[in-house]
């Protein structure tokens, strides 16, 4: 395979997993904080189009969720 080809699929799986990543910590502040979390959810499109390169707290949290689970998962099965 080509270089530019593998680039490509990077890039689609980062801005894939970054917003996985956003919209998992922007459920759990909905829900740990019982709906009074005041943001908007961006959809795909406006993510990728507003997404910078600065770190979210959104973001930050999501991916902390799952690496949390995989800690945690990996304490049980030993």
């Amino acid at each position: 395979m080509s270089i530019a080809f593998e680039i490509f699929i990077w890039l689609i799986v980062d801005t894939g997993l970054s917003f996985l990543f956003y919209s998992t910590g922007w459920l759990l502040l909905k829900v740990v904080t019982f709906g009074l979390y005041k943001s908007e959810f961006k959809d795909f499109a406006s993510y990728k189009a507003s997404k910078v390169k600065r770190v979210d707290l959104t973001f930050l949290l999501g991916f902390g969720f799952y690496v949390a689970l995989i800690v945690l998962m990996a304490y049980l099965s030993h």
